[in-house]
Formats: structure tokens, C-alpha cells, sequence
């Protein structure tokens, strides 16, 4: 399995993406993107916390739309997989790592695969931001590989709190 191929597939994407909303993202200072995956309303810079709308979340979808789920699990992960889909749209997949099952050893590989695709992916997202001008270094840090201290932390978490209040007031008030 070419790991490193889903990775450059997904990026390409996402620069796709990320190209066509500049404008958007100038103009509101929001990184919310509409692409038509998933459930089509997702934040590129939603990195921690909930998967709900973030950019885990459109990196799962792409993923799924694109066929490269297909590529990397199995069967029964695939259709673990589809369902988690349907009872759960909000969430990403994560195969099912059962220590006594017999399939203990390919779901810890797929799960391993996973994890170097989301922060890949999620790291290039960042250096592109940054790269098109904006501040996003804190946001990114972990996937960047950008130590900080305890206290700018608190700060950084306070502000995201802050910022997600303020986006769900807005998406109330244009309901």
C-alpha cells in the first residue's frame, strides 16, 4: 500500500479547496468551507476537539468519496466503515482494535495508516494558511511541530472557546 499516494491525493484536494475559498477566508476571517463532501460545511481550522464539521472530518469524507477507504481497509472495516457513516455522519472512522481478536494486528496497521494520513494531511493545511499569509501557527502547532508554553495554550484554547461561541451564535441567528 502506497500511503504516501493517498496523502499527495488528499492534499491536491484540499489545495483545490483551500485556492478556491482565499477570497472567503480574507474576507470573514472564518476558514469555512462548503466542497461537497460529507455534509458539505466544514472548518479548516478545526483541528482539535470534536470531529463535528472540522478538518478530520472533511479529510474522512474526502477519503470516502474518493475511494481510498476502499484502498486501505478491509472488508468488515468497510462496512464498519459505511455504517459508522450512517449512524454516526458527524464522527471519522477508526477501525475497531479488539486486543484478543484475530484481526488485532491489520486493524493496529490500518489505524497506524490513518493516523500518519490525518496529520499529513492536517500539517499540510497549515503550512499552506500560513504560507497564503494568515496566523495560524497556534492553531497548527502540534501538526507543525511548533512547541508553545502553558500559558500561551490557555490563551489559545480561551480564544477558540471564544470563537466557536460566536460561530454558533452566528449560525442561529441565520436559521
Amino acid at each position: 500500500m502506497n500511503t504516501q499516494k493517498h496523502i499527495e491525493k488528499i492534499n491536491s484536494i484540499l489545495k483545490k479547496i483551500i485556492d478556491k475559498n482565499l477570497t472567503g477566508f480574507k474576507k470573514s476571517g472564518e476558514f469555512k468551507v462548503r466542497p461537497g463532501y460529507g455534509y458539505d460545511k466544514f472548518y479548516l481550522d478545526s483541528v482539535e476537539g470534536s470531529y463535528d464539521m472540522s478538518l478530520q472530518g472533511l479529510i474522512h469524507y474526502i477519503m470516502y468519496s474518493e475511494g481510498i477507504y476502499k484502498e486501505i481497509l478491509n472488508k468488515k472495516q468497510y462496512a464498519e466503515l459505511e455504517i459508522m457513516i450512517k449512524e454516526s455522519p458527524e464522527g471519522i472512522y477508526s477501525p475497531d482494535i479488539d486486543f484478543e481478536s484475530d484481526d488485532y494486528a491489520e486493524s493496529e496497521d490500518t489505524q497506524e495508516i490513518l493516523d500518519e494520513i490525518y496529520h499529513s494531511c492536517i500539517k499540510y493545511v497549515g503550512e499552506q494558511l500560513i504560507e497564503k499569509g494568515f496566523d495560524v501557527e497556534s492553531t497548527f502547532a502540534d501538526f507543525l511541530g511548533i512547541e508553545r508554553d502553558d500559558e500561551e495554550e490557555d490563551l489559545r484554547e480561551n480564544a477558540y472557546l471564544r470563537m466557536m461561541f460566536e460561530r454558533d451564535e452566528k449560525e442561529d441567528d441565520e436559521k
